[in-house]
């Protein structure tokens, strides 16, 4: 029984520690990309730096067009995770609940 008893334990924790190992890693590596425009100008300059008035509007235009294809492409991959998700969650549940037991649900 003890050695059922361990696994549970195992499976309930090491996962999300690897999990938030894994996030702490990304999120330290991605505050260390620096955004910079083009000759190690401010992003803010490289952006707007020789464009007329006039064509400012064709590139907000573009802009929004861009931005609403990555919406729309970002609500499709979230429900792709979602519907993953929810396999997985089933699937280890599957798993845990011989280990663990019904009467500690």
């Amino acid at each position: 029984m003890a050695a059922t008893d361990s696994a549970a334990t195992l499976l309930c924790v090491v996962p999300p520690t690897l999990g938030m190992i894994w996030a702490l890693k990304e999120f330290v590596w991605l505050r260390s990309i620096k955004l910079t425009g083009p000759n190690g100008e401010g992003l803010k300059e490289a952006l707007t730096g020789g464009v007329s008035a006039g064509e400012v509007d064709k590139i907000l235009k573009s802009m929004e067009e861009i931005a609403s294809f990555i919406s729309v492409g970002a609500t499709a991959f979230l429900n792709k995770e979602y519907q993953y998700m929810v396999v997985y969650m089933i699937a280890f549940s599957c798993i845990l609940f011989p280990l663990v037991g019904a009467p500690t649900c």
